[in-house]
């Protein structure tokens, strides 16, 4: 049983990859390789379709065949998709103070996490996929040798795991960046402002360009530190050149930070005002 799990987790996983990024490469006229991770894959879809597909057995008793039943089983799976939807964007968020995705636009929205019309898109989706298309994988998985069942899936597994570690170091640096900006910006009491402004839109915006925008600031540091040591303020000059080294090191390993950025072009993170506050209160 578990090795079956593990087996239509890929499908599903790979499924929900081969959905999406034609959906949005289309929308954006041009190829995104979409899902947060590096590989073609989208864990979300894995997760939400093998939590429908383990637990519709509460529909045995019932006729599948049945309208009244059917719209029932669609409304169940909406439901299923919408709070993994709902509950991975607000993990994500909590966690790397980012919000990948925001439905605020769109109307019957639950705090820009999850819509109505994708929520009844998803359920219909994942009906058709329960009734019609599972059997087949079911049937596919039944016909594969064992061994080879385990060689795919210890394969495909470690690639997983990697690419996961990976991912997540990433996101861990692009927050650090975020925090270490704003507090690099303290240690000027409002000078320059404009230009950590304009970085900090950059990144809240996803542009792909936002390491050239956080170099712009580097000669006006540099005049500042100038400055600063002119007037006797050495140990200032130290502190603040210290964080602009830290900095300066976490952009120099950052260069694949943009391929976050291009996977969702349009989903625009918390605002720039909310983003200072929440840091403001970690560094309090």
């Amino acid at each position: 049983m578990m090795i079956q799990v593990l087996f239509l987790f890929i499908i599903y996983a790979v499924i929900g990859w081969l959905w999406e990024t034609p959906y949005v490469s289309f929308n954006q006229k041009k190829y995104i390789n979409r899902g947060f991770l590096r590989g073609p894959y989208v864990p979300i879809y894995g997760f939400a379709c093998l939590t429908i597909i383990l637990s519709m057995s509460i529909f045995n008793t019932f006729d599948n065949d049945n309208i009244v039943i059917i719209i029932i089983q669609i409304f169940y799976i909406g439901i299923i998709s919408a709070v993994w939807e709902y509950l991975t964007s607000l993990g994500l968020e909590k966690l790397f103070k980012m919000r990948w995705w925001d439905y605020s636009t769109r109307k019957f929205n639950l705090n820009g996490r999850i819509a109505l019309d994708y929520t009844v898109l998803f359920g219909i989706g994942g009906y058709l996929l329960w009734r019609f298309i599972n059997p087949i994988f079911e049937s596919i998985y039944s016909s594969i040798s064992p061994s080879y069942l385990i060689v795919i899936i210890i394969l495909f597994y470690t690639i997983f795991l990697i690419d996961n570690i990976y991912t997540f170091r990433d996101l861990l640096r692009l927050r650090d960046i975020i925090a270490k900006l704003h507090n690099l910006k303290r240690s000027f009491a409002g000078k320059y402002d404009y230009i950590f402004e304009k970085a900090y839109k950059s990144i809240m915006e996803k542009d792909e360009g936002f390491i050239k925008t956080l170099s712009d600031y580097k000669n006006s540091l540099r005049n500042e530190l100038t400055n600063i040591r002119n007037k006797g303020g050495n140990k200032l000059a130290l502190s603040i050149e210290n964080k602009a080294n830290q900095l300066n090191l976490l952009l120099s390993k950052s260069t694949s930070l943009s391929r976050f950025y291009s996977k969702y072009p349009k989903s625009p993170s918390k605002s720039y005002s909310y983003l200072l506050k929440v840091l403001r209160n970690e560094k309090s």
